[in-house]
């Protein structure tokens, strides 16, 4: 069961103290010195676990009050368990610096010790792409390694293209390539599935009526809510002599 003390020094003792412990969040250059400046550590909030670790937050008493602190931080740690052992993790708190503020403070907690199981996702890749003038609905299959703080894998696309009609006749011309793909997201530690880069070759085995000689792409795709993405790229085609510019939408 975690519990909180907090622990009221002189401003001096703190200060130490802060310079004593490696601080997990502390800001570039000299600014963690310019901060003990203009807002010293007053005061400790302290979280002791099961495991014989702890964390320490370091403030000033004047930027947040303790009951604020106590019921944003407990709720927390009633999630984020998977902390070292016998280990003193310390955080300087202040809204001066991205680093310091308490909803980063909290979002680094949770990306690293919120409880996380390393996964295999398999699922389809449905869409519809503008390619060089023409619409081209997508297929396929994508596999990804689900790691905590990002994830890594491949996919199989299809391009469809429907060349004019001859005689009437629908003809559907596949263009299927093979992606490597990186997802990441900074901001939600229990996904990874904001952003997306991904490079790929075209593996056709018959003739491709869109692409001809050598043809790769790369591609950004971001999530604009649960079921829809958008995706841009471009495709080197003719061996890298020509480039198309691809937008796309996907689903799922």
């Amino acid at each position: 069961m975690k519990r909180y003390l907090l622990v009221s020094c002189l401003a001096l003792l703190c200060s130490i103290q802060a310079r004593a412990q490696e601080i997990e969040n502390k800001p570039f250059g000299n600014n963690l010195d310019k901060l003990n400046e203009d807002f010293p550590v007053t005061d400790t909030l302290a979280f002791d676990f099961p495991n014989d670790s702890r964390l320490l937050l370091l403030f000033n008493n004047t930027e947040y009050e303790l009951s604020d602190l106590e019921q944003k931080f407990t709720g927390v740690l009633k999630e984020t368990t998977d902390f070292p052992e016998f280990k003193t993790l310390v955080y300087r708190l202040s809204e001066d610096y991205p680093q310091t503020k308490t909803d980063a403070v909290i979002l680094d907690l949770e990306r690293k010790y919120l409880p996380y199981i390393d996964q295999l996702e398999l699922n389809a890749v449905i869409g519809m792409d503008f390619t060089g003038g023409e619409f081209t609905p997508i297929v396929g299959g994508r596999m990804m390694f689900n790691f905590r703080k990002f994830d890594i894998g491949a996919s199989f696309t299809n391009k469809v293209y429907f060349p004019e009609r001859i005689e009437g006749n629908i003809k559907v011309n596949s263009n299927w390539f093979a992606n490597l793909e990186y997802r990441w997201d900074r901001s939600d530690p229990k996904s990874n599935t904001a952003n997306m880069f991904g490079v790929g070759i075209l593996v056709n085995e018959s003739k491709s009526q869109l692409f001809t000689g050598t043809t790769v792409q790369a591609f950004y795709k971001r999530k604009v809510n649960k079921n829809i993405s958008i995706q841009v790229g471009v495709i080197a085609t003719e061996n890298f002599k020509t480039f198309y510019p691809t937008v796309g939408i996907r689903f799922w």
